[in-house]
């Protein structure tokens, strides 16, 4: 077995293994497993006005969760919440979605 193939098993084995890291979430109605990482959000630099914050999510989930790659700017509903998609990287089968909103 090669690297890439076992990097592709650990996907759901490991990462989205919901005993290990992942949770059970809905994005877009899907019900999937994700990977929050807001710990590396939080060494970003937020942007504040008065009376609001920007929230902001880093999610991982398996690329074949979704019916496609998400838009940059795009609308996403995550957990019944509305955000936009600030970011979408492809990296080994995941995704790395970046979400935000104004929040007040």
């Amino acid at each position: 077995m090669s690297f890439k193939d076992q990097a592709y098993a650990d996907i759901d084995n490991v990462f989205l293994n919901t005993d290990e890291f992942a949770y059970d979430v809905t994005i877009n109605g899907i019900e999937l497993k994700c990977v929050p990482d807001d710990d590396v959000l939080s060494e970003r630099t937020d942007e504040r006005a008065v009376g609001t914050y920007r929230g902001e999510h880093l999610l991982f989930v398996k690329a074949a969760d979704l019916p496609g790659k998400p838009s940059v700017e795009s609308r996403i509903v995550f957990q019944g919440e509305p955000y936009f998609l600030l970011g979408c990287r492809e990296d080994m089968g995941m995704y790395e979605l970046r979400i935000g909103s104004n929040r007040t």
